[in-house]
This record gives structure tokens, sequence and C-alpha cells, in this order.
């Protein structure tokens, strides 16, 4: 009795935004296993174990969860990666760094991957939905930009062209990569090809000052 009143006690104090990420978990789990059209609110709340009514206290619609699905793969974490910037390395060799360790957060769940491509394409089909695409993209290239940015100063160096330019080069380079994997699971070449994009852009930067 004790240990049931606890569990129920701890599950009313959830605050908000821990419901909202269990449910974005639940949601992306129900998508990996059974598809997008399986992933009723009804069926996520029971992934999350959750009651019913959780979705709707945390999301006002649908289309504000696929927005928080699409962000999970914005919001990839390179915190462990800025150790290798610092400006006695290359430029070259301290973009393979961080490009190498985003690939290493995509290339461990390629199920995700598929489920948010599936997303973005579901999206331009839907009118109620049609913004999101455009939406990812600009949130996308904003989080590419910061971190160009934090990268320019960490490294000291600067760019030969805006940093909102060589984002969208990235974001684009970036994407190629991930389709041409999802088809071949081919990792090798997926990270030589990463590779060879950081020589490429490395040739945009010089010494700041």
């Amino acid at each position: 009795m004790t240990t049931a009143s606890a569990g129920k006690t701890t599950k009313k104090h959830l605050s908000a935004d821990v419901r909202r990420e269990r449910l974005v978990a639940a949601a992306l789990r129900v998508m990996k296993r059974d598809g997008i059209a399986a992933a009723s609110t009804r069926a996520i709340c029971a992934e999350a174990e959750m009651p019913h009514g959780a979705f709707h206290y945390c999301f006002r619609s649908k289309q504000e969860l696929y927005a928080a699905l699409l962000a999970t793969d914005i919001n990839i974490d390179l915190d462990a990666a800025w150790g290798a910037v610092a400006p006695d390395a290359t430029p070259a060799g301290m973009l393979r760094a961080l490009l190498h360790a985003y690939w290493e957060a995509v290339e461990a769940d390629p199920e995700a991957q598929l489920v948010l491509g599936e997303l973005v394409n579901l999206a331009l089909r839907e009118p109620e939905l049609h913004e999101l695409p455009a939406w990812e993209h600009r949130a996308y290239l904003d989080k590419t930009t910061a971190y160009l940015e934090r990268f320019g100063q960490e490294a000291d160096l600067e760019y030969t062209v805006p940093a909102a330019d060589l984002a969208q080069m990235l974001v684009a380079s970036f994407s190629g990569v991930i389709s041409a994997w999802l088809a071949t699971r081919d990792g090798e070449t997926a990270r030589v090809s990463l590779d060879h994009f950081a020589d490429l852009f490395a040739t945009l930067t010089r010494p700041r000052g």
C-alpha cells in the first residue's frame, strides 16, 4: 500500500516538461516499432504509462508533438566534441571531430532517422502540418549557425562566407550523407564523405584578424 501510494504521488508531481519528454520519447518508440499511422494519442500515452488525458495536458495538438519530435534531431548534444576544438589544431581536423560527433548520434539510431524523415514527408502533404518542414529547416540552420559561430570563437577563426551561408552548405551536405547511408547502411563511406566535406569547408576559414 505504501509503495503504491508513493508511486502515485510521484506521478502526480511530474512537471509538465518531464511529461512532455516522456510522451515524445514514447511517441518515437511507437513510430519506430509500429509506424507513424499507429501513433495515436492513446497508443502514445499507453507506451508512456500515462493516462490518456496527459497528452492534451502537455500538447495542444499532434502538430506540437511532431514539432517536438523533429526537434530531437536538431538538439543532438555536441558538448563532448568541443574538447577537440583548439587554435593549435587544424581547421579541417576540428571540423572532422564535430561532424563525426554528430554522425555518431545519427548512426546510433537509424530507425529514428527514418521516422523523422517520414514525419517531414507527411507534413509536406498535410495542410495542417505544412509549416513544420520549413520550421524544422530554419531551426536546424539556426542551430548550425550557432555551432559555427562558437567554432569560430573557440578556434580563433573567421569565415570567408557568411556563417549562415556555410550553415546552409553543412545542412545540405549532412542531409545528403544521411540519405545515402539510410539507403546503403555503409557507415565507412559516410564517414569518408564527412571527412571530405570537413576538408572542403575548412578552406572557407582563415585565422581571425
